[in-house]
């Protein structure tokens, strides 16, 4: 779902422009291109946008004429030769060999021409039997959305002259990172920095709905996603997450939910759109947040603490823990030295160590931090 963000600005994100130079690499190796968009993205005005990007990448590029003529016929008023003068041209097998639109990359909105099924079906094997050299073919770009085109169709289109784009993880991690970048203060911790981008993931328009409108702590969170969610309808579906890692093309079981924009790639994973996310999507996405930016803090208060308490606990007392292979000596164990009195290291150091034992063991039983331990945690960490 496009929420809240211009066509302009998501043609700026890096994802998106990366997908648009896949495609024209593919037409300069002398390919034609089926892209294949989500119906959202194309009802969002993105895709014609795209399009309009990709059109700036090629030398010699047109929009295939709209007409109710035979797509023959539209290609030559496309390039301005009336058919009635080109007859020996407008006819399928051809129009490939007619010189004037050699080389040139013709786009066709398959949403503004009923034809697309025919043309995916007779384009290919115009291609195999053409005899023209790569540079001289003339490469069709056809966007369409699964209406118009049959996925079966897509499958088995021949791909040795035709590439297959799939609207699919086009935009990650990074373009929600530079969004965020972009649209937040200096004062934005990483905490919650971390947050914003596991919860928004691909919704780039949730950011700047929670920079402006999220006050920073967890338990605010689902009323503030549920003021999100009221602007569109909200929709309940389940993600087999184990079983589609990987993929360049939406799962067919969450295919309607692809072109809905309720689900998409992003970060390696398969996730739900903010207005399609449970409260179990919401808690993990939250712990991944605290987990990805808080664990190496964790470690760096062990190695602090275990230097002190060995320094300052008897042989006796190291003696009753389970140290590790590596004669490491886990958080845990340190802090159980401290409250059992075994070791003295003050009331501060205590606080602070109970404090980061504390949020070892929320993170690793894969719950995220609550506010008044982040709190606290922050407060440590000086963020």
């Amino acid at each position: 779902m496009i929420t809240g963000l211009r066509a302009e600005e998501y043609i700026q994100l890096p994802g998106v422009l990366r997908f648009i130079r896949r495609v024209a690499a593919d037409l300069d190796r002398g390919k034609s291109a089926i892209v294949v968009f989500p119906d959202s993205v194309v009802e969002s005005g993105l895709a014609d946008a795209v399009l309009q990007d990709l059109a700036r990448e090629g030398t010699s590029v047109a929009f295939c004429h709209e007409s109710a003529e035979p797509f023959p016929s539209r290609v030559l008023a496309t390039f301005g030769a009336d058919p009635v003068r080109e007859p020996a041209f407008a006819e399928w097998d051809t129009l490939i060999n007619w010189d004037a639109w050699h080389g040139s990359w013709v786009l066709i909105p398959a949403w503004q021409h009923a034809d697309i099924g025919e043309i995916v079906d007779r384009w290919p094997p115009q291609l195999n039997a053409c005899g023209l050299p790569l540079e001289d073919r003339p490469k069709l770009v056809i966007a369409a959305r699964l209406a118009d085109l049959a996925r079966k169709k897509i499958a088995h289109v021949d791909r040795n002259g035709v590439a297959v784009h799939w609207w699919w993880g086009v935009v990650d991690r990074l373009d929600t990172e530079l969004r965020l970048s972009a649209k937040s203060d200096a004062g934005l911790n990483p905490v919650d920095a971390a947050v914003i981008v596991e919860v928004a993931a691909w919704d780039i328009g949730c950011i700047d709905f929670l920079l402006a409108e999220w006050d920073r702590t967890v338990s605010s969170l689902p009323g503030v996603l549920s003021q999100y969610r009221q602007r569109e309808a909200a929709c309940d579906f389940s993600v087999a997450q184990g079983n589609h890692r990987g993929v360049t093309s939406p799962p067919d079981d969450l295919e309607q939910h692809w072109r809905d924009g309720m689900v998409d790639r992003w970060g390696h994973a398969i996730r739900r759109a903010v207005r399609a996310m449970s409260e179990a999507d919401l808690a993990q996405r939250i712990w991944m947040a605290h987990n990805r930016v808080l664990t190496q803090y964790v470690d760096e208060e062990r190695a602090e603490y275990e230097q002190m308490i060995r320094g300052k606990a008897s042989q006796s007392a190291l003696k009753d823990l389970q140290i590790r292979d590596d004669d490491i000596i886990e958080i845990g164990s340190l802090a159980w030295l401290v409250s059992t009195r075994r070791v003295d290291i003050g009331r501060d150091d205590r606080e602070r160590l109970t404090a980061f034992r504390d949020l070892r063991n929320e993170l690793a039983h894969r719950r995220f931090v609550g506010d008044e331990l982040m709190r606290r945690i922050r407060g440590y960490l000086g963020f």
